[in-house]
């Protein structure tokens, strides 16, 4: 497996923003994970797994150590179960699990994440969790190496919350899913709304790059605690009127109230300082404290 050096990771998130990798690999089965994280251990580097980096702020000093893009895409299917690579695409997986008269995964249509990906946030648009369909996994210990299977209860799935998010030490080499099977009318239906979802979000969200949502929705006890009509971030942004601030190339969409984009040359400072300033106005006004959904790397 080819480990390269001071690898420009901007080029490999949405976002267009970050700086060098130290180091930087692209392991395409279970063993070249292994050999990458063995690598990591060997030199005393911390190391960072990422998806298609739709979902990451990487600082504009870079990340001093390993970053593994996992691309290991293996799928097989036996029955209405479905076993995928962490390094596969959502999209991928949708393409596949409907070829084979298997719903669900449809939810997540023009969501740009891995399997790796989906399970470590527990991926989801609006009332649809990835952790819904997930039956088992198989997960990589980063300090003994060793690998194992283990079921859903597992991950103690969340909000924007799994215990991969929280337990450092462990990453996900491949998931087992559990889909509906249909026959090809119900298919067609499923096909014809992954395509309307898809319509649907480039329509509402920005086309510059993002990582979208950039702070998470209030919980239900932190709408009641501060009286408000919804948990809904981007809804107390737009009441602010912030829509439009921006700092440097970091831009608060006109589209969405809870994205920034990058209409240029964007640093992640920039987009720091801008998120800071929403924060402080939101809470002024509404008492609340917003939280990154976005994942900060390197600081």
């Amino acid at each position: 497996m080819n480990i390269k050096e001071n690898i420009s990771l901007k080029d490999y998130t949405s976002f267009k923003i970050g700086g060098l990798a130290r180091f930087f690999c692209e392991p395409k089965s279970n063993d070249d994970v292994i050999q990458a994280i063995s690598f990591a251990k060997e030199h005393g580097l911390p190391s960072f797994v990422m998806g298609l980096g739709a979902n990451i702020l990487i600082n504009d000093s870079g990340f001093d150590g390993l970053v593994i893009r996992q691309k290991n895409t293996e799928v097989s299917v036996t029955d209405n179960i479905v076993t995928a690579g962490s390094g596969m695409t959502i999209e991928e997986l949708i393409n596949f699990t409907l070829t084979k008269n298997l719903i669900g995964s449809e939810d997540f249509s023009g969501i740009p994440s891995t399997v790796g990906g989906a399970l470590y946030i527990n991926l989801h648009y609006f009332d649809a969790f990835i952790s819904n369909f997930v039956k088992e996994g198989l997960i990589l210990n980063k300090q003994t190496l060793e690998t194992r299977s283990v079921d859903k209860s597992w991950f103690e799935f969340g909000y924007d919350d799994t215990r991969l998010k929280r337990d450092k030490d462990y990453m996900l080499l491949q998931a087992k899913f559990e889909f509906q099977k249909v026959n090809d009318y119900t298919k067609h239906e499923a096909i014809g709304k992954s395509k309307e979802i898809i319509r649907t979000r480039k329509y509402k969200y920005p086309s510059e790059p993002s990582v979208g949502s950039i702070f998470q929705n209030l919980t239900a006890d932190e709408q009641k605690q501060f009286g408000l009509p919804t948990r809904s971030v981007a809804f107390l942004i737009d009441v602010c009127g912030l829509k439009g601030t921006r700092v440097g190339d970091a831009l608060l969409s006109h589209r969405h109230s809870n994205m920034i984009v990058n209409i240029g040359n964007a640093k992640a400072k920039h987009v720091i300082e801008l998120a800071d300033i929403i924060k402080k106005k939101v809470k002024e006004r509404f008492g609340a404290e917003l939280r990154f959904e976005v994942q900060l790397v390197g600081f």
